[in-house]
């Protein structure tokens, strides 16, 4: 006959179940998968309610039937259409069927390893203190790009059109410059081109601009 009771000892990945006065041997614990496809586990817990299933009438050769909820042990969300799990560390996976929405909210970190990644998405917004990339190369492909705050660049910048032709760098506002200004074209301001201008010396002669 089938028994209900507590978990009171665990060991090697079985465990012992207090059925009343009665205390089983260390028995096999059904988990959720395990073939060459896959391999699941969940850790078992003392004081955890179970149901144990005789083999040939012995309970002590039988196994553990676990995931009866009980009193201080009991899913938060029971709605229809929601997949929940709630960790003893306060994480929690939830997802919605109805809206097709997936909740992680994670009290630490997250670590994905992977070869090659894909997401797509119609909009995307991330909120963080702070972000780090490291990358061998990193490629934005985008009409146009906007950058709102303060921005630092540790190297040299290069700008194109398409096709390879010439870019255009714009500033709107005021140029402070550290260091040497080369330019292989022509140079303008309001009033006109600049290129190999005269300008009047202290004794009346005319020089061009080095």
């Amino acid at each position: 006959m089938n028994e209900l009771g507590i978990i009171c000892d665990i060991k090697d990945n079985k465990a012992k179940v207090a059925i009343g006065e009665m205390v089983t041997d260390f028995l096999s614990v059904f988990q959720t998968i395990s073939n060459s496809y896959a391999v699941s586990f969940s850790p078992l817990r003392i004081g955890e309610q179970v149901l144990v299933m005789p083999v040939r009438g012995d309970l002590n050769s039988g196994v553990i039937l676990r995931g009866l909820y009980q009193e201080k042990y009991k899913a938060k969300n029971t709605d229809a259409n929601t997949f929940n799990i709630d960790f003893e560390d306060g994480t929690h996976l939830e997802y919605n069927s109805k809206t097709s929405a997936l909740r992680l909210d994670v009290t630490k970190d997250i670590n994905i390893t992977c070869v090659d990644k894909t997401i797509n998405n119609q909009n995307d917004t991330l909120n963080t203190q702070s972000h780090t990339t490291n990358a061998n190369t990193i490629t934005l492909n985008a009409p146009s790009i906007n950058l709102n705050g303060n921005t630092q660049i540790a190297g040299a910048i290069s700008t194109s059109g398409e096709g390879g032709a010439s870019g255009t760098f714009s500033i709107k506002g005021n140029l402070n410059l550290i260091g040497d200004l080369k330019v292989s074209g022509n140079i303008s301001d309001g009033k006109g081109d600049l290129t190999n201008h005269t300008h009047s010396c202290t004794d009346g002669a005319t020089a061009v601009s080095r």
